[in-house]
């Protein structure tokens, strides 16, 4: 199996960050453009502008208690445009230690490819500054059972979404052959 062009990684991520104004403004001007149908940004009355200008004007900053009745829809099965223009397929549990209580954070796809893309480029920089050459690497990860929301989406931790996303696999195929670590879950060990 072919791995990735780590330099060639090193140099994207090199070339977006040179020019991170640039880069931000695109980014923000195709988030508004993919979800300019949103409930909440249409409340807003952003009524489809894509400048930075207008979004500053419009959208407050905001803190998770401001989204969490938006969130609770999507969460209760609400599947209409709320907070995205596109479905919301899985919640992600925050681990509570803000207010003591477990909050659900909206994980879509557009997330899954960006965890993807800062797998990808910090591997390539690991492996850059301690090359593997012909060994391999072992990976702890901790991960929980998934559940569902009261309105039948996906539920669990965030590394729990991603590991047990299909595209996770796919997407990491180029750099997992470096692993030596199982893909199945262990058993939790028992309290001694």
């Amino acid at each position: 199996m072919e791995g990735i062009d780590t330099n060639k990684v090193i140099e994207e991520f090199e070339a977006l960050t040179a020019d991170a104004g640039r880069v931000q403004r695109e980014t923000l001007k195709k988030i508004l453009e993919e979800n300019g149908s949103a409930e909440y940004l249409q409340n807003l009355g952003l009524n489809g502008r894509t400048d930075p200008e207008s979004f500053k004007s419009c959208v407050p900053l905001v803190t998770h208690k401001d989204l969490e009745a938006y969130i609770h829809r999507i969460a209760d099965g609400d599947s209409s445009s709320i907070l995205t223009g596109k479905p919301i397929p899985n919640m992600s549990l925050s681990s509570g230690t803000t207010q003591g209580k477990r909050k659900f954070v909206p994980f879509n796809d557009e997330l899954m490819e960006n965890t993807l893309q800062i797998f990808r480029t910090s591997f390539a920089f690991r492996n850059r500054e301690f090359p593997l050459e012909k060994g391999k690497s072992l990976q702890f990860v901790y991960s929980s059972k998934p559940g569902k929301t009261k309105g039948g989406l996906g539920a669990g931790t965030a590394t729990t979404n991603l590991y047990r996303n299909s595209k996770y696999k796919s997407g990491m195929k180029a750099i997992q052959f470096h692993c030596c670590s199982p893909d199945e879950p262990r058993p939790r060990i028992p309290d001694i």
